[in-house]
């Protein structure tokens, strides 16, 4: 039975909807008034369309930023808390912008942070409506939103030239601070007070799903959302679309008004017949119809008809827009709905402006007919396809599945559609590749599937080539993660096949790019035994691994074609997946897909690069040695990117170091980048000298195999820290530097509880999985340069330098706090951890190594003895 309509004006006398909604139009119209202030202010400053255009975008892009990083803080704090923080901090800096004078740098910085505070904002009003309207009000919540933000825009664009006129820039950025004031005024005089979203309090350190219960069935919508930008390419198109109808300027706003005007008429249409229970179906068939009307566009129309097509579109986009909310609500559990609805958000600001890009580059090869209806049937086939995939995906016992609410009792099998894996990205850990950034997760991420899966994990990985989708372990990952390594790879694909259009390649960039594919391949094969040995290594938590075929695709980038360059890399790497990284376990498809995406996307910008900015100087003159350098730089900036967004998207537990490498995988990658460029030099020059890097090249690499054997021979295999030989050498050398400087360090020893009877009783699987959450733990509650190692079984030692007895006492209360956290999941349900600590000091407890080991050993069984999970010293024992 559908739900009964509701009238907007019933939603008026809700005093808590009546203040968000006040709110956050007067919010929307005064943003659009900013837009217009700022980019006239610094117009009148620089004089500069360009520098203008940059202001423009740093109203929208560091949106996706704060969308992927800061929308858990609507999870973590009350909701109220947050909109009303946000909305001050946001009044203070657009107050700050309205400050005479001030330099177009810091305008810039202010701009960006204020953008930035939108994301917390937006993910906290979309997460606490829910709790104020249920049902049919919600529907009709929703579409209200999107009429008046869609009007709040247009009027804020219409009025926004004559406001500022008669209010100065200055006047009306003051004006975008006070709509921010009144924002917090009312958001706090008409919402109620509510605590913060009740968290899970059995987190475990190893389950997948934990992060967004029921996320499998969110990566629909999340790739269904990244398609919204096509729908907008018309509208980004419409004066060159005018242009080419012969219309006057008259013809440009029509077309302009079309989709908000059909956004209009869809959330009309969607109070009108509300859904509050919609399934993948419903949400997905106005997303399938959005794009139809645009593809009508190639038989190019006349001016009316344009301008309804638009409009048509533009309403099956609201429609979909409101249902999917109504979907994610439903879906996601209320503790989590704040982060989902914020990375949703960023995912529609982040394919706006990928698809305008895009549809204005084709646009100005074939025309704005040709790309409005390539928008049009792009969106409509990956739509088509990817609700084909995932119902022959949905495991054919449940098959009703997207119809029912989430519940975080059942099975893990059931939860994620699809067949749970363990997966993740990471750059300096085992399976980084240098050029990719791509990995695994290893043990100490804590990426590792519980009991009920782990009986899958045993089994050999399900492959069955590229083309075998449905057994992608992508669909494992966070919805996040598995959509931005879809997008990376839709827009490799795109700019490969723009680059096509608008340049054929000749015949001088097949030759070099036969040449290129001949060195590299020669390359790997030669060196083929060193790269199996090293991929075998990697399996060492810790080993970084680089891979060199960086020197074939930065000549690539900087000497051919960039669709030719594009066909390199799928060869060099395709060679690589063939002879080495099929066979292992740790490379799965998606991974090799990403990969190839990854550095593709790295050729065609450096590309792009190299063909617009023209060294200012004659050739062989140090301008155009840094041009060459600014060229590498810029390919190590655009991997370096999409590898930390994609581990900062599928790991919850990223660190800075694991974003940005460390600085031997970087100096190794930047190397790999120089030698590119020596071989781009040396194809314009004298090509038949290109074959002489690969002497050096093989050197390299073994000199890396080496390192890597290095690296292996400390480490422990199975935690990631180090192994006891090194650690007692580490140790010594620590103590002999306190010993001339007089300084005081300490040794804790730790056992972690009970750790044989667990053992024993949920098998060496679990046994493992608390090893590797334990000595992660230890790492990050220790400083860099302490040293903690795994000392036999279930024993760990932590030597903490310049570190006195009480100090290292509240180090050992840390780490049993941090522990006590910690749950493994078994069979059996979870396995809760604690940890015994003893505690020697030198010089008080010892004055050689061995001294100091007994010490912290005897405090270690008077923690035992005395009732385990605690600290103590050896004065106490």
């Amino acid at each position: 039975m559908r739900a009964k309509r509701v009238k907007f004006g019933e939603l008026w006398r809700v005093g808590e909807f009546r203040s968000l909604w006040i709110a956050e139009t007067g919010s929307v119209f005064g943003d659009q008034l900013a837009r217009v202030a700022l980019s006239l202010l610094v117009f009148a400053q620089t004089s500069s369309a360009l520098l203008t255009g940059l202001t423009y975008a740093l109203t929208f892009v560091p949106a996706v930023l704060g969308g992927l990083l800061l929308s858990g803080l609507a999870d973590r704090y009350p909701r109220r808390r947050v909109i009303i923080a946000a909305d001050l901090v946001r009044a203070a800096l657009a107050a700050s912008m309205a400050i005479p004078g001030l330099p177009l740098g810091v305008l810039w910085g202010l701009i960006g942070l204020l953008t930035l505070a939108n994301a917390p904002f937006k993910a906290a009003q979309l997460a606490i409506l829910p709790q104020i309207l249920q049902d049919s009000r919600y529907s009709a919540a929703l579409a209200l939103r999107q009429i008046s933000s869609q009007t709040a825009q247009v009027a804020g664009f219409a009025l926004g030239g004559v406001l500022v006129t008669a209010l100065t820039p200055h006047g009306a950025l003051l004006v975008n601070a006070a709509t921010f004031v009144a924002s917090a005024v009312l958001v706090t005089a008409g919402v109620r007070i509510r605590p913060a979203p009740r968290q899970d309090t059995h987190s475990s350190v190893d389950s997948p799903s934990a992060t967004l219960p029921g996320s499998g069935r969110l990566i629909p919508i999340f790739i269904a959302v990244a398609l919204t930008g096509l729908w907008v390419v018309p509208e980004g198109l419409a004066a060159p679309y005018a242009g080419v109808l012969g219309a006057a300027a008259f013809a440009v706003g029509v077309l302009m008004a079309a989709d908000p005007l059909g956004s209009v008429l869809g959330a009309w249409l969607a109070a009108a017949r509300p859904n509050p229970t919609p399934s993948l179906r419903s949400v997905m068939l106005p997303a399938f119809a959005a794009g139809i009307p645009l593809i009508a566009c190639a038989a190019r129309p006349g001016l009316l008809v344009s301008a309804a097509l638009w409009a048509i579109s533009g309403a099956f986009s609201t429609i979909f827009l409101v249902r999917m909310q109504e979907y994610v609500t439903q879906m996601v559990a209320d503790s989590r709905r704040g982060t989902v609805m914020g990375r949703i958000s960023a995912c529609l600001y982040t394919s706006q402006g990928v698809a305008i890009l895009g549809g204005g580059a084709l646009a100005d090869t074939a025309g704005p007919f040709v790309a409005v209806s390539v928008a049009g049937a792009l969106a409509t086939a990956i739509v088509a396809l990817l609700m084909l995939v995932w119902r022959r995906a949905r495991p054919p016992h449940h098959p009703a599945d997207e119809q029912q609410p989430n519940d975080d009792d059942k099975p893990a099998d059931q939860i994620s559609l699809l067949r749970i894996a363990p997966s993740g990205v990471r750059r300096d850990g085992p399976d980084a590749d240098g050029d990719d950034n791509a990995g695994a997760p290893t043990p100490e991420n804590g990426s590792v599937t519980s009991m009920s899966a782990g009986k899958t994990e045993k089994q050999p990985p399900h492959r069955g080539g590229v083309l075998n989708v449905r057994g992608w372990e992508l669909w494992a990952n966070p919805p996040g993660g598995a959509l931005f390594l879809t997008l990376v790879d839709a827009v490799a694909i795109s700019l490969a096949a723009v680059a096509f259009v608008v340049a054929p390649p000749t015949r001088t960039d097949v030759l070099i790019a036969a040449g290129l594919c001949v060195l590299g391949l020669g390359a790997a094969e030669v060196s083929i035994r060193v790269e199996q040995m090293r991929r075998w290594l990697s399996d060492a938590p810790r080993t970084p691994h680089v891979n060199l075929t960086s020197v074939w695709t930065m000549a690539a980038a900087l000497v051919l074609h960039p669709g030719v360059a594009a066909v390199v890399v799928l060869i060099l790497y395709s060679h690589l997946w063939i002879r080495i990284w099929r066979h292992l376990s740790q490379v799965q498809t998606y991974r090799w897909l990403f990969n190839v995406a990854n550095v593709v996307v790295c050729c065609q910008i450096t590309a792009w690069f190299v063909e617009a900015v023209t060294p200012l100087g004659p050739p062989g003159t140090a301008i155009e040695l840094l041009w060459l350098a600014a060229a590498i730089a810029v390919y190590f900036v655009v991997n370096s990117v999409l590898a930390a967004v994609a581990i900062a998207t599928l790991q919850s537990d990223w660190s800075l170091r694991r974003l940005l490498g460390n600085f031997d995988d970087n100096s190794l990658e930047l190397a790999t980048l120089c030698m590119g460029a020596l071989v781009a030099l040396l194809l314009g020059w004298k090509p038949w000298l290109a074959p002489l890097v690969l002497l050096p090249m093989y050197r390299l690499h073994r000199s890396v195999l080496t390192q890597d054997y290095e690296i292996a021979a400390t480490m422990d295999g199975k935690t990631g820290v180090l192994n006891a030989v090194s650690w007692n050498v580490r140790a010594k050398k620590e103590l002999d530097r306190a010993r001339r400087h007089g300084a005081s360090l300490s040794i804790l020893m730790i056992d972690i509880d009970h750790f044989k009877r667990a053992n024993n009783k949920h098998g060496h699987l679990v046994g493992d999985r608390a090893l590797r959450a334990v000595a992660k733990t230890l790492q990050q509650a220790t400083r860099s340069y302490d040293c903690v190692g795994r000392f036999g079984g279930d024993e760990f030692s932590v030597l903490l330098t310049a570190t006195g007895r009480e100090a290292a006492k509240d180090v050992g209360n840390r780490i049993c706090e941090n522990i006590r956290k910690l749950h493994i999941d078994t069979e059996s349900g979870l396995q809760r951890l604690s940890v015994s600590i003893g505690i020697a000091t030198y010089p008080h407890h010892g004055d050689t190594l061995e001294d100091l080991l007994k010490s912290a050993d005897v405090a270690l069984f008077a923690a035992k003895d005395s009732g385990r999970d605690r600290v103590r010293s050896f004065e106490s024992a």
